[in-house]
């Protein structure tokens, strides 16, 4: 039994820190984290940057003023099914259906006129899409105007997730309900 003056030794760590542990000693108070407390340099900012762009699981895809595809990443890649090679340089119109083709158009148009979208900048929008076999997906999207040099409109660039899987359950549901 332990005597009230008795100090308790601290037990020895039998393995040594996680990895985390490596990369931030600040975690759980082992070592000041002095690099949690400062900005992104510009480099490390580029690279974040060039990752998320690349290697984001999201479709992500930039268009020009003219609505030919410029930027097209793993994500789109995967979603689409078109390579970065069959997708530069062709309209947007490879992952639009037919029948909403016109629609989308004037919105765009709309867009690269005024700068602005007719949703908020934080609406999620949902609209049917077609991939390179022609099977119809269901994806939601943000989109937002990209400024080119001198502020001018450069096109939009749009982050696109499928979630066809979760709309196909969804209207199972929905119809097990009637």
């Amino acid at each position: 039994m332990k005597k009230h003056d008795e100090q308790i030794a601290a037990p020895e760590c039998a393995s040594p820190p996680c990895a985390m542990h490596e990369v931030d000693p600040g975690y759980m108070g082992l070592a000041a984290a002095t690099s949690l407390s400062r900005a992104l340099s510009d480099a490390e900012r580029e690279q974040l940057g060039n990752t998320l762009l690349r290697d984001l699981p999201d479709a992500v895809i930039f268009a020009d003023r003219e609505g030919l595809i410029r930027f097209w990443n793993q994500g789109a890649q995967r979603i689409f099914g078109y390579t970065e090679a069959e997708a530069i340089g062709r309209s947007l119109d490879i992952i639009i259906p037919e029948g909403l083709q016109q629609r989308h158009w004037e919105g765009y148009d709309r867009m690269m006129a005024t700068g602005q979208s007719r949703h908020a900048p934080d609406e999620l929008l949902a609209v049917p899409a077609v991939n390179k076999s022609g099977d119809k997906l269901s994806i939601q999207f943000t989109v937002a105007a990209v400024a080119g040099e001198e502020g001018a409109l450069a096109g939009i660039v749009a982050v696109l997730r499928d979630v066809s899987t979760t709309f196909d359950e969804l209207r199972r549901l929905r119809a097990s309900r009637s």
